[in-house]
């Protein structure tokens, strides 16, 4: 997969699961309904404090982690911050609509409002 097409799937996945998201408050209800569901299909759950992490284990050298996040209003989204390991080997976080690198602080507050 191309860098482009790579970038291209992540927002798909982005999303994916941010409709699977938004009907959601609370980032505890939202781990208990799903995390099963998540293990089913090998994608590892983590409610954290303040986010939830969902580790996708791509191939042997692959990763990418989307973060759930509360956003202004209370509800459950999707930071448009991914974690993940570039074609060079380089764990990063990027912004997947700018594509930019960003520091790992911006998971929190960084929400994509474009539908």
């Amino acid at each position: 997969m191309s860098r482009e097409e790579r970038y291209a799937m992540m927002r798909k996945r982005h999303s994916f699961l941010n409709l699977m998201v938004k009907s959601y408050t609370s980032l505890e209800e939202f781990a208990k309904e799903k995390d099963e569901w998540f293990a089913i299909l090998g994608v590892e759950l983590t409610l954290g404090t303040d986010s939830i992490s969902l580790y996708m284990q791509l191939d042997y050298d692959e990763y990418e982690t989307y973060y759930i996040i509360p956003d202004d209003d209370g509800q459950l989204t999707v930071s448009e911050v991914v974690s993940w390991q570039d074609p060079y080997c380089f764990n990063d976080d990027i912004n997947i609509f700018t594509e930019e690198s960003v520091d790992e602080e911006e998971i929190l507050t960084s929400i994509h409002t474009a539908q």
